[in-house]
């Protein structure tokens, strides 16, 4: 990771919700389906690609264990109520879905995560308002994509990049601070 190729950073991850697919119904939809309408031929080789490049950094996508793509507004719900464990809770849903096939938008694997992570139904009530809210702050922005990273609210990278690629970045955040008034 970029973070550990550099010396002077250390990150405060605040994950945003994003949906690739806002039209996608509350039931999901067939992953064959879903990938010959949203693709057509190409998806193939699409996956194949982002297989190949997740081997690269560790992360071993079995696409073919996917049956259903879900709606993932109750996913980001759970993300977003679990507060200080949002990034646990991120990683341990993406390893589930893109490595285990999981359906992440099943009534009892939402129940599960919930109760591992201590997650009230006051929490998530609240969080359904903040997924709203990133929504329509990605929109205001114009986000198109994943990911979509934002550094010290300042500069915005757009896609994946090679590790390296943040370097400058950090160092133009870490100057843009040393730059700033004292209080």
């Amino acid at each position: 990771m970029a973070v550990d190729m550099h010396q002077n950073v250390s990150l405060d991850i605040t994950w945003r919700a994003f949906l690739l697919n806002p039209t996608m119904p509350e039931q999901g939809m067939d992953r064959g389906a879903y990938i010959q309408a949203k693709f057509g031929q190409a998806g193939t080789s699409f996956y194949e690609r982002i297989t190949s490049v997740g081997q690269q950094v560790g992360i071993n996508f079995n696409f073919a264990a996917i049956t259903r793509t879900p709606d993932s507004r109750p996913a980001h719900h759970l993300i977003k109520a679990a507060g200080k464990q949002s990034h646990q809770v991120k990683i341990k849903m993406m390893a589930d879905y893109f490595e285990h096939g999981i359906d992440i938008s099943q009534a009892d694997y939402l129940s599960s995560i919930a109760d591992t992570y201590h997650i009230t139904s006051d929490q998530l009530a609240y969080a359904k308002t903040t997924v709203d809210n990133d929504l329509e702050e990605a929109s205001m922005m114009d986000i198109h994509g994943v990911p979509y990273i934002i550094i010290d609210q300042n500069w915005a990278v757009s896609g994946a990049h090679k590790p390296q690629a943040f370097l400058p970045l950090f160092d133009a955040a870490i100057n843009a601070r040393a730059e700033q008034p004292k209080n």
